[in-house]
């Protein structure tokens, strides 16, 4: 066995390989764990007619966890669209630093039950909650 160079290479290589994707894995980790890529500005577009920047403030605050690599982007989304009259929202990480946040409102169509309630219906026939202006 240790007198035939084809096995003693090969065993070589594979060793070498394991010890090569050790590092690889070990070094993305770090990275991915390090807080040398923190996230430092949310960007926010989309036409908002009934979402304030308090709201946002206020469904996001204290909630983001993570970096520029390990944010939940799902989420966050999640978070955005938690807002009331958020219809969707799409998330993304814009390099080094940043997320773009794209928000779609929803378009009010008619009340839904009682006006004291607070439900809306949208164009697309969804019910949400949301203070109708009328």
């Amino acid at each position: 066995m240790w007198d035939n160079p084809r096995f003693l290479n090969a065993t070589a290589n594979v060793l070498l390989l394991v010890g090569l994707l050790t590092v690889l894995w070990m070094g993305a980790r770090q990275v991915i764990e390090s807080k040398a890529f923190p996230l430092r500005t949310i960007r926010i577009n989309g036409e908002l007619a009934h979402v304030t920047r308090t709201q946002v403030i206020n469904a996001l605050q204290g909630r983001l966890a993570g970096t520029f690599f390990s944010m939940d982007i799902d989420a966050v989304r999640v978070l955005f669209e938690s807002i009331p009259w958020v219809r969707r929202a799409e998330v993304r990480r814009t390099w080094p630093d940043r997320l773009d946040v794209r928000l779609e409102e929803h378009v009010a169509l008619a009340r839904w039950g009682q006006p004291e309630d607070g439900r809306l219906v949208n164009v697309h026939g969804e019910v949400f909650e949301g203070r109708s202006d009328a």
